[in-house]
């Protein structure tokens, strides 16, 4: 039985990177001023965290 990988490729980080962008530019649309800084700052806080992982993958490459 093959089962799926629990790392994710480099592929599926910027497929989260994009998905988390779209995320921060729908947070900025948000109206209600309050909730739109909790939503933008979640948003920001996970686009940032995937750009560190692509960027280990990115070091690790250079580093082959």
């Amino acid at each position: 039985m093959n089962t799926p990988s629990l790392v994710p490729t480099l592929d599926d980080l910027r497929s989260e990177l994009d998905r988390a962008e779209r995320e921060l530019v729908c947070a900025d649309m948000i109206d209600n001023g309050q909730r739109r800084e909790i939503e933008m700052a979640d948003a920001r806080r996970r686009r940032d965290s995937i750009k560190a992982q692509i960027a280990i993958f990115d070091d690790a490459e250079g580093r082959n």
